[in-house]
């Protein structure tokens, strides 16, 4: 977590735009596609690169997107990190650096983006359907329980209000320093689900065996 400053400054400085240690970073890689929410995104990225962020995308996809992006680049130089087509080094690096993770996918059955953010310390904003809604849980800041941000109607409006959400608890930043602790101790790998088959199949042949020795 001591890294994560230290991540953006460099991914800042690498890709000419403003370095602050403190201006809250949006990242996103994810094929550019419909269903991954770019229709969302597009919609709203001028406002968005109008306020006091800093976003950041990688992908790889229909060449539409690509156009948009590298256009609205050109007029937010210093706020928009765009790199096409997609490259995992970077996307690491932006998993890294950033603060909050956009992921509004249109439908999502699993979704492993959502998983690697957690695990980065970058808060997930999240459509929720799917995979995306059976790992992401939506931040209560009176609770202090959740790992995200959730929005339940497939909309520009909607996605705009959770990321507002977001960007307001980032700005108290040692409730979110907890929430970042919380998201990147979260497992959701295959270890303890393995364990409890194990067990479970071990349970049955002792009963199976008991069984036949009566």
């Amino acid at each position: 977590l001591e890294k994560k400053v230290e991540n953006k400054l460099i991914l800042q400085e690498k890709y000419g735009l403003e370095i602050n240690p403190n201006i809250p970073m949006i990242g996103l890689a994810n094929r550019l596609t419909e269903q991954k929410g770019f229709e969302l995104i597009i919609k709203l990225l001028d406002f968005l690169l109008k306020q006091n962020l800093q976003i950041a995308i990688i992908g790889s996809g229909g060449g539409i997107y690509v156009d948009i992006l590298r256009t609205i680049k050109r007029k937010h130089a210093k706020k928009l990190l765009f790199v096409s087509p997609f490259r995992e080094e970077i996307a690491r690096k932006i998993y890294a650096a950033s603060d909050i993770y956009l992921m509004p996918s249109r439908f999502e059955p699993c979704g492993i983006s959502q998983l690697i953010s957690l695990r980065y310390g970058s808060i997930p904003v999240v459509h929720a359907v799917g995979g995306l809604l059976d790992t992401v849980t939506d931040y209560n800041p009176k609770t202090g329980r959740g790992n995200g941000f959730i929005f339940t109607s497939y909309s520009s409006n909607d996605l705009l209000f959770a990321l507002s959400r977001a960007l307001e608890n980032y700005q108290r930043q040692s409730a979110w320093q907890t929430l970042v602790r919380r998201a990147m101790k979260e497992s959701y790998s295959w270890t303890l689900p393995a364990k409890k088959y194990i067990a479970l199949y071990r349970k049955a042949i002792r009963k199976r065996k008991l069984n036949n020795n009566k």
